[in-house]
């Protein structure tokens, strides 16, 4: 939980329209939350002027000039649809889950996992990754995942009591901490020992001070602590694609795992970008990218 001073009234104020925006998107009957998503995502694309460059600017390093702009308006619209899916996520059930959900490559997942040492799940801001946490759960995969904490309060820990209830092991990462501090480490150590998954979003660097990797062939930092992890418990970084599908349905899709125990931090997390690559491919408009990623945009403001 966020520590030292209270909100400031804005972000009190903040807080209190997430949250009423949480509840009523829960209760909606859900073509109408869905469609309401993406109305609005589509005019924020055309409103947030600002936002939009800024998507702009990160998708340039991925799709061709010519497809940019539409890759730019389907990113908001993704992003849109993610925010009703978060907030629906815990309600929904198991037999919603199993008829709406496709997966390919878990069979690489089980194989890391019967080597008893448990696996370090590779994910970035793409798709939905809360609809997949819930079918982890469902299906029997236990996951613990580090959480940036932020600010409202108030809406981080209903983020929190949110992931709490879907049966994930939330670990809070306080602004500017190392995912390689003693205690946050340890913790992470201990859920890998027992023979489980540690859930790293990997594809955007907190600290400004990551080493340097090649990313969609140009120097961008990434958080090192999944490449520290990997070799400290000698476990495999194991990528999973989290994919929206139309009609409201998902794939989850497991990738080759790297191990990267035995390489330099320097080589390990040029991999760690090589896997990012490969599943952000997948489907540029769904990636996320509404903070600066590359160096070059580090100085744009935020919305």
């Amino acid at each position: 939980m966020p520590q030292g001073q209270p909100d400031r009234w804005g972000q009190r104020l903040s807080g209190a329209v997430w949250l009423t925006a949480w509840e009523i998107t829960r209760w909606l009957p859900e073509a109408v939350a869905f469609g309401l998503a993406d109305a609005a995502g589509r005019l924020a694309a055309r409103r947030a002027t600002p936002t939009r460059a800024r998507v702009r600017a990160n998708l340039a390093h991925v799709v061709d000039a010519g497809a940019l702009d539409a890759s730019v308006t389907a990113a908001f619209r993704s992003y849109a649809r993610y925010w009703v899916e978060a907030f629906r996520a815990a309600d929904m059930s198991q037999q919603l889950i199993s008829e709406r959900v496709t997966t390919s490559g878990f069979d690489k997942l089980d194989t890391v996992l019967d080597q008893g040492r448990g696996a370090i799940i590779l994910l970035s801001h793409l798709g939905s990754w809360d609809v997949a946490a819930r079918w982890a759960e469902l299906t029997g995969y236990h996951l613990a995942v580090v959480a940036e904490v932020v600010r409202p309060q108030r809406l981080f820990a209903r983020f929190v009591d949110l992931r709490e209830a879907m049966g994930l092991e939330v670990v809070p990462l306080k602004p500017r901490a190392k995912l390689t501090g003693t205690g946050i480490a340890q913790r992470l150590g201990e859920v890998l020992a027992a023979n489980h998954m540690v859930g790293l979003l990997t594809d955007r660097d907190l600290s400004g001070t990551a080493p340097l990797v090649d990313f969609f062939g140009a120097p961008c930092r990434l958080p090192v602590g999944a490449a520290i992890l990997a070799k400290r418990n000698r476990v495999p970084v194991v990528p999973i694609a989290t994919l929206q599908r139309p009609h409201r349905r998902w794939h989850f899709q497991v990738l080759d795992p790297r191990p990267l125990h035995d390489l330099s931090i320097a080589d390990a997390q040029q991999q760690i970008a090589d896997a990012l690559e490969e599943m952000i491919r997948l489907d540029p408009t769904q990636w996320h990218a509404f903070q600066p990623i590359w160096p070059e945009n580090a100085g744009a403001p935020r919305p």
